[in-house]
């Protein structure tokens, strides 16, 4: 299974956190992908299309700093997560989980899902690409630390949408999220150090 094809697992990982857990208990979620929720909320807008956008200028950014390539299978992972943002909304009127396993279902899943697809070395956009473009100056930065600290800005954003009590909850989730990533990402990593030994 090539790393594309593992990157769409992860995606469709990804839009299942969002629409199983942050959208049913009301949280927007952290990154480009909170910022479409939030549009969904106020605008009724497609959140898989706002983040699409959103991607757009980074993406030229990307081309001249990192490579045509690296470009092309980016727009790729973005679209899918685009398309699974949309895809699965029907989700949110099948499940109502409580407040507490919302915030832990959508900040594990988002936080796997991302991992799986940095894992594969790609991206699917949003905070993921700023992520690897600052990673470009500062390699020892982890992207779950580079998440929590960019994702401040949409959390004051979302709380002055909502409230601020959202915008908490959604902090918390949003912690999940960055160890989960970190962790999922290390995986690959700690086997292959296992299979040394």
């Amino acid at each position: 299974m090539n790393n594309i094809m593992i990157s769409f697992i992860g995606c469709f990982i990804m839009g299942l956190g969002v629409n199983a857990g942050y959208v049913p208990v009301h949280l927007f979620s952290t990154g480009f992908p909170g910022i479409g929720i939030l549009t969904l909320y106020t605008l009724n807008w497609s959140p898989g299309i706002v983040v699409f956008a959103l991607n757009i200028p980074l993406l030229f950014l990307a081309w001249k700093r990192i490579g045509r390539s690296f470009v092309i299978q980016t727009v790729i992972v973005a679209g899918a997560l685009s398309v699974f943002l949309d895809l699965l909304h029907p989700i949110r009127n099948w499940v109502h989980p409580p407040l507490w396993l919302g915030i832990f279902i959508g900040g594990a899943l988002l936080g796997f899902g991302s991992g799986i697809v940095f894992s594969r070395g790609l991206t699917s956009g949003g905070v993921g690409l700023v992520g690897r473009l600052i990673q470009l100056h500062f390699p020892k930065l982890k992207m779950g630390t580079i998440h929590i600290a960019f994702d401040f800005f949409v959390l004051i954003l979302g709380a002055l949408v909502m409230d601020i009590t959202t915008a908490f909850y959604t902090f918390l989730a949003s912690i999940i999220m960055g160890r989960t990533m970190d962790f999922t990402k290390s995986v690959p990593h700690l086997i292959a150090r296992f299979r040394r030994t």
